[in-house]
């Protein structure tokens, strides 16, 4: 059975009802801060529920890491509170705010062995021997490290090491989770394994959880909400869909979305937007002048006589579909093909019902048609 589909699994971890009566609620109002005289938080406002679970997605050195150490406490902004509950918390200790971290930089007590990194955070709050062995063990079945439990950390791979620190961090059930990149070095199989545990947690304890990546898929398939970071400023929050459907602005949705979603200059005169190679109609109400045409890749249709005819300059193979890149004079769009293989230099005839208008000058979005 797959781990998607395993019934409510969270006998591991007992007492679940007073572990449910300790989960927060998050507020970051007006937060800002600063190193080395670089600001990398700047008037931050942010609420996340509790029991929820928000993705923080950003480039790197957009300031996701700098959101979990001011809720961790590791760092105090210069300006700003922190609240959990309601409780300002800016200036508790880490320890005092029940919080379970994965970073992505974490180390392992090198001199432990992995069943002893993984239970200290039982043993340091003196949890009885034989349940913290009973949920160490069923832990590590579950990542599939139970054969290393009695290795050390220098005798695994970096991907493996990562895993423990997931399950050290997924053996008790605090407050609140920050997990900062925790499957950047695992391999494709034991990302999506731990990326479904951590969505199992999550949803059976109501554990409130903030997870950040750069990886925006990661990040779609678990996250109840998104918050897209630029700058240490909030560019857009909502649910995955609503920011991959209607993108506030040009870097929300040039960011979510893969393959990225395709930029082309145009301009509104009347009832359609004029592209280098053809154009499109546009509802009534929009203004005329310049504009940036957004199309994602799976918008685009095939068609068989009208629409606008490109040239192919090149194909991706994806196995059940490909992605061809077509050139709209000097600019290029990608274009998904599922039912056939396009070779370059082939001449596809583009139509779409399904696209944004962005300000050119502003990068906000005016319209989202279809």
């Amino acid at each position: 059975m797959a781990l998607e589909e395993k019934s409510v699994p969270f006998d591991r971890h007992p007492a679940r009802t007073d572990r449910l009566a300790s989960m927060a609620s998050i507020l970051l109002h007006g937060v800002s801060l600063e190193r080395s005289g670089v600001r990398v938080l700047d008037n931050l406002d942010l609420r996340i529920e509790e029991a929820e679970l928000v993705a923080i997605v950003g480039p790197s050195g957009s300031g996701k890491s700098s959101i979990l150490r001011v809720i961790a406490g590791l760092d105090v902004p210069q300006s700003g509170e922190v609240l959990f509950d309601g409780v300002p918390v800016t200036t508790m200790e880490p320890a005092a705010r029940n919080i379970a971290m994965v970073f992505q930089d974490d180390v392992l007590y090198p001199f432990m062995t992995v069943r002893r990194n993984v239970s200290f955070p039982l043993r340091v709050r003196h949890v009885d021997a034989d349940e913290v062995d009973r949920r160490v063990t069923a832990e590590a079945r579950q990542l599939g490290i139970d054969r290393f439990l009695d290795r050390l950390p220098s005798h695994l791979s970096a991907g493996h090491q990562q895993l423990v620190q997931a399950a050290r961090a997924l053996v008790r059930t605090p407050a609140v989770f920050l997990l900062d990149e925790p499957l950047a070095r695992m391999d494709a199989r034991s990302r999506d394994t731990v990326r479904a545990e951590i969505g199992l947690l999550q949803r059976g304890y109501q554990v409130t959880t903030v997870y950040a990546t750069n990886d925006q898929e990661q990040a779609m398939a678990l996250g109840d909400r998104l918050v897209v970071l630029d700058a240490g400023r909030i560019r857009q929050v909502g649910a995955p869909n609503d920011l991959y459907r209607r993108p506030d602005d040009l870097f929300v949705a040039s960011f979510i979305g893969s393959p990225p979603m395709s930029f082309l200059p145009g301009r509104i005169s009347g009832s359609e937007a004029h592209l280098a190679a053809g154009s499109l109609p546009v509802p009534p109400g929009i203004r005329p002048g310049d504009v940036i045409v957004g199309v994602r890749a799976h918008a685009w249709e095939i068609a068989d006589v009208a629409g606008i005819p490109v040239p192919v300059t090149s194909v991706q193979h994806h196995g059940s579909h490909s992605i061809a890149t077509v050139a709209f004079g000097a600019d290029e769009a990608l274009v998904r093909v599922a039912d056939s293989t396009p070779v370059p230099g082939e001449t596809l005839t583009l139509w779409t019902r399904r696209y944004h208008i962005f300000d050119p000058g502003t990068g906000v979005a005016l319209a989202h048609i279809g």
